[in-house]
């Protein structure tokens, strides 16, 4: 068997293609060392990396801050096919991912995947028909990005090691230009601390919120070098835009202001830096995304970057951030870390400075306290301070109890009583069968308060609706044959038909007035049985009464009356009009008559106020009118609760004419409730009218003997 021989390769060719090869990687060595921005440097990277290992395909994934991959730099992407189909997608993304979790290289043949790390995920693999070659770039063992070059399927797999080789010179070419960059950070963080000393002390002048976010929006600028700034303050939930820089008022119902917080509420939600350089991140989310169009469609900054910052202090409010700063460029320069990077040097200071001023506004009365504290300061210490305060205090209360004028109360007890009653008797003789109230239940005009029936009310109930039947019947039948037959027979029928309809109206008239006469109820299921029904009001009554309402006042007849055969004349129920007229029957002490009569002489008019409570709910105050004339001539014996008999003086207290907002409600005007009450005799000095239990037994024990 015979064997074709290699191929010759000219050693002049193989040393030019090697000097181009290390030209590249010089020319790209001096760009990472400059200040190119990252795009342009990503860029010419995988160009020169594509035209030395010629590849068709490549892309450059660089990692954010947030921990997402995103394409940095990609040339003839699309002609691979990995969105060709969502299965095609899901398996390069898994790819990845893997990669970003177990950094390593990876080539794999065109149609090949990796094992999943996860079950029920789709595999990681190249669903390309190019051979696919991978790189991580490594920034301080940290995964920072990858490099991915297509190459074609046809290429030798025993050049793969060296395409390998030269992709991880290209890695460690963009590593230098990362850890370059992170140097340039640290530079511009070391040629502002000059810059922070002064605006240090000036942010922390100050203990006002809005006098603190002016400070940090103006002086903040300029140690920046930014456009704008504007500061963001938390007090609640959601952030206010208090100040922006070059700007003496903050107009918040300009659509500028209302869009920025609206994008800074987003992402304090979120709770990263949201930093925008020209590109959106589509892995951003999507409340975030939207205030983000939303606002760059209003304001046009081609640098943005909204930085929620909080104090330790802090930590635990929910949501901790206290403080959003955004920070805006419309000429930004090419590289914009230098601007983060004191962005982060000023947020710093300005969470602090705007946390001890919330604390500060947060103190209760702290417009009274200052002063106090400085009265204190004068006066020698705290020690002074307090005897003076209660020395002073004695002699005020002193001079309040005795110049004061104060309402002299006199206790007095008694019931609730209404003025308007009424007695309910059945209509016609018959039995009770079921009483639908109970003691207490208030009932309209006319309502049923039982059912009763009657044997001889349900014969005439049938004899009526079968007479009205049998007419209505006809009238039916006179009204089809009215359609049929010669003019003469119609005629006729039209007639008979008319008939049978009067007929039907009055029997059903007649039915009517026996059912008002008897409040009988057509739609129960037998005839025969009628309702009981609350009485009407009169004229008169119906004036007096707010409500028109009765509320049954007799007590334990339901077991009483219930299957018992009752008369028109025998008293069923007793209903009283509670939102009638109503009056409390007080029994005053004669040891408080006195000056109770005194009160009428005090106030120069004929009657008082009296504050009560009832007894079934004591924590309410009620409110009635005491008129002379309703006052009794003499004092009786009392006796209660096994005491001894005290003569009590019985006046009666209106309850009609006082305010709505004391007016006793309705369920609790109960006959015979009990009631405490005090009468308000008018002003007496403070120290007489609070103590004057206490003074009088004083006098009559002590003062009554010398």
């Amino acid at each position: 068997m015979s064997t074709a021989p290699e191929p010759q390769v000219d050693p002049r060719a193989l040393d030019l293609e090697r000097k181009r090869l290390s030209q590249r990687l010089e020319e790209l060595s001096k760009l990472c060392e400059s200040d190119v921005p990252p795009g342009v440097f990503y860029g010419e990277l995988l160009k020169k990396l594509l035209e030395s290992l010629a590849a068709p395909v490549g892309a450059l994934w660089i990692r954010t801050n947030q921990g997402n991959l995103q394409l940095q730099f990609q040339i003839s992407l699309k002609e691979v096919g990995l969105d060709r189909s969502e299965e095609s997608r899901q398996s390069h993304e898994e790819l990845l991912r893997q990669v970003v979790v177990n950094p390593r290289q990876v080539v794999l043949l065109p149609r090949s995947g990796l094992a999943s790390d996860e079950p029920g995920k789709s595999g990681a693999g190249n669903p390309t028909d190019f051979l696919l070659l991978m790189v991580p770039i490594l920034l301080n063992n940290q995964i920072t990005g990858i490099i991915e070059v297509f190459q074609g399927s046809n290429r030798a797999m025993n050049a793969v090691p060296g395409f390998m080789q030269y992709i991880a010179l290209m890695a460690d070419i963009a590593t230098r230009y990362q850890r370059n960059q992170m140097l340039g950070q640290m530079l511009g963080q070391q040629q502002i601390w000059t810059q922070v000393e002064s605006f240090s002390r000036l942010v922390h002048a100050s203990l006002d919120p809005v006098e603190v976010a002016y400070q940090i929006a103006n002086d903040g600028r300029r140690l920046v070098n930014c456009d704008r700034l504007s500061v963001g303050i938390c007090y609640g939930k959601k952030p206010v835009i208090e100040a922006i820089s070059g700007a003496d008022v903050v107009e918040k119902r300009s659509n500028l202001v209302r869009l920025m917080q609206r994008l800074s509420a987003k992402v304090l939600e979120w709770g990263e830096k949201l930093v925008f350089t020209g590109a959106k991140e589509e892995t951003l989310p999507p409340k975030v995304l939207a205030a983000l169009d939303e606002y760059l469609a209003e304001s046009g900054s081609k640098l943005l970057v909204v930085y929620p910052v909080t104090d330790d202090r802090d930590k635990d409010r929910k949501p901790p951030f206290r403080t959003v700063l955004i920070m805006e460029s419309f000429d930004p320069p090419t590289d914009p870390q230098q601007l983060i990077a004191r962005l982060d040097v000023v947020g710093r200071h300005a969470a602090t400075a705007i946390f001890n001023s919330i604390q500060y506004r947060r103190i209760p009365m702290r417009y009274i306290w200052m002063p106090l504290a400085k009265v204190q300061e004068g006066l020698g210490g705290a020690t002074k301070a307090i005897t003076l305060a209660v020395v002073v205090g004695v002699i005020g209360l002193g001079f309040m109890l005795y110049f004061v004028p104060y309402p002299l109360k006199m206790d007095a007890s008694g019931q609730l009583q209404p003025e308007i009653r009424r007695k309910v008797f059945s209509s016609v003789e018959g039995v009770i069968k079921e009483l639908s109230v109970k003691p207490g239940d208030m009932v309209s005009e006319n309502r049923s308060l039982g059912i009763m029936y009657d044997s001889q009310l349900e014969k005439e109930i049938r004899t009526q609706r079968k007479e009205i039947q049998v007419a209505d019947l006809d009238a039916r039948m006179y009204e089809q044959r009215s359609s049929k037959g010669t003019d003469s027979e119609r005629l006729s029928s039209l007639v008979e038909a008319e008939k049978s309809s009067i007929i039907r109206l009055s029997k059903e008239r007649e039915l009517d007035a026996l059912v008002k006469r008897t409040n009988a109820d057509l739609n129960l299921q037998k005839e025969g049985f009628f309702a009981l029904k609350a009485p009407m009001f009169t004229s008169q009554e119906a004036v007096r009464v707010g409500n028109k309402e009765w509320k049954v006042l007799s007590s334990a007849f339901q077991e009483n009356l219930t299957n018992r055969v009752v008369k028109p004349s025998e008293e069923l129920l007793r209903l009283g009009a509670v939102d009638g007229p109503w009056e409390v029957e007080l029994k005053i002490p004669q040891q408080h008559i006195g000056q109770v009569l005194k009160g009428f002489v005090r106030m120069n008019k004929d009657e008082l106020d009296v504050d009560f409570i009832v007894r079934s709910d004591p924590t309410r105050k009620f409110k009635g009118k005491l008129t002379k004339i309703k006052i009794g001539g003499e004092a009786n014996p009392e006796r209660s609760s096994g005491m001894e008999a005290e003569p009590v003086v019985i006046a009666c207290v209106t309850l009609v004419g006082v305010d709505k907002e004391y007016e006793l409600p309705r369920e609790l005007l109960l006959s015979g409730t009990e009631v405490h009450a005090k009468i308000i005799c008018g002003n007496e000095r403070m120290g007489y009218s609070l103590f004057y239990g206490l003074w009088e037994f004083f006098y009559e024990k002590i003062v009554f003997f010398f």
